[in-house]
């Protein structure tokens, strides 16, 4: 019925969402190294969705991965914005003029519909495996996203419960579940010493989903409503991985290019949606570089940037550019505990993020944690207390059983 709980829904339930353009911090490894990994020539099966050149390194072990995690991301003042709405809301229903007055409905109103404001969160889990060159997989990419669609600024009824019934406020629900399965294989280019490249060939099951929900009406059932659509889509993504160590560069530098859904797979909505002029859902592609440095067998240090502006989930757009490095303590073929940090930025709107990581491998088993949180937050107020929270938040596990990618090997070059 009211915005903050159709919000605090979104966030427990993670429906599936829209605008699906944004790169998800898939496996614990990138998250811990603040979402960096289209440049890292080791990332083992998950290379298929970080940069399937990396499928035709020498040295990035096969076997499986299975990662999941998720992040939520509050833009703007979204959550204030409906707690306002949400103690005026009780004040008219107990006729508190002090507090259920025209002059608090309005300025609440044109706090919601400021433009910036929005949530999105994201939701990942699958199955990764490598076998050589080749690998297949079956990864489940959900997105989520709530923002202001239609803000009456007009009607501003005080009359008791009157005001529920006769503003037109709405927010926009948009969802997506990209199932995302196939096989990538990617190649050494023999006359280029270091340079390989690589490819994914997918069947993407996309799950749209949709719904308008009135802010301020009586009778509104939050997400009952909500129209799941179901279609099919190929998706084609690319990619080109340079180790420039292997040319004899110091610090073993390799240069990194990946593109994902070049071919721009677009997913039926519902009827509600084409009637609101979505008739499609573009699962926009999506282009990044990265550079990576190892200045000691034990140490890596990467960085990523989007070579697009992408637009979110929640309407607004974003541009990332992470920093991450990776300390592997130990670091034999037996035994090793990589500890990983990293930041990163969205220049659009200047959003930081700060996540931390570490690892166990022993033998041939992997386990991967890492968390991220902006040091930016958001201050919910109520009656007598102040509840601050991250804008953004999220956290990844990845458990995994990989061979090969020795120690010697990686070394190589050096």
């Amino acid at each position: 019925m009211m915005i903050r709980k159709a919000v605090a829904v979104l966030l427990l339930s993670a429906v599936p969402a829209a605008y699906a353009t944004e790169w998800q911090d898939v496996g614990a490894r990138a998250m811990g190294m603040g979402g960096v990994g289209v440049a890292l020539p080791d990332n083992g099966p998950l290379s298929a969705y970080w940069n399937p050149a990396g499928l035709g390194r020498y040295d990035n072990p096969s076997g499986f991965e299975i990662p999941v995690g998720g992040q939520a991301t509050v833009d703007g003042d979204l959550i204030q914005a409906a707690n306002n709405m949400h103690q005026i809301y009780n004040a008219c229903n107990s006729v508190n003029t002090a507090i259920c007055n025209s002059t608090n409905i309005q300025n609440a109103l044109n706090e919601l519909a400021d433009k910036s404001n929005g949530l999105r969160a994201d939701l990942n889990g699958g199955l990764n495996m490598k076998f050589g060159k080749l690998a297949l997989f079956a990864e489940n990419l959900s997105y989520a996203g709530v923002t202001p669609n239609h803000i009456d600024t007009t009607d501003v009824n005080t009359t008791g419960s009157n005001l529920f019934t006769s503003n037109s406020s709405s927010i926009t629900a948009l969802g997506l579940a990209a199932t995302e399965i196939g096989f990538g294989y990617g190649h050494e280019i023999p006359f280029l010493p270091g340079l390989s490249v690589g490819a994914n060939i997918k069947a993407i099951v996309g799950e749209t989903a949709y719904q308008q929900i009135p802010v301020v009406q009586q009778g509104s059932n939050g997400f009952s409503h909500l129209q799941m659509t179901q279609s099919i889509q190929p998706g084609v993504d690319l990619g080109a991985l340079w180790d420039l160590g292997r040319l004899g560069l110091p610090l073993h530098p390799t240069a990194a290019v990946t593109a994902r859904n070049i071919n721009d797979p677009k997913f039926d909505m519902s009827q509600e949606a084409q009637s609101n002029g979505m008739d499609k859902l573009s699962y926009q592609g999506t282009t990044r570089a990265g550079v990576s440095l190892r200045p000691f067998h034990w140490w890596f240090v990467e960085a990523d940037a989007d070579l697009t502006r992408n637009v979110t989930l929640d309407g607004t757009e974003s541009q990332m550019v992470a920093l991450g490095t990776e300390v592997n303590i130990f670091n034999r073929p037996g035994l090793n505990i990589p500890l990983r940090a990293g930041v990163s930025e969205n220049l659009v709107d200047g959003l930081k993020t700060v996540s931390l990581g570490a690892g166990l491998d022993l033998l041939h088993v992997h386990i991967d944690a890492a968390a991220m949180a902006s040091p930016q937050t958001q201050d919910i107020q109520s009656v007598g207390t102040t509840t601050t929270i991250p804008s953004s938040l999220g956290g990844q596990l990845q458990v995994g059983v990989l061979f090969g990618g020795s120690g010697k090997d990686k070394q190589a070059g050096q």
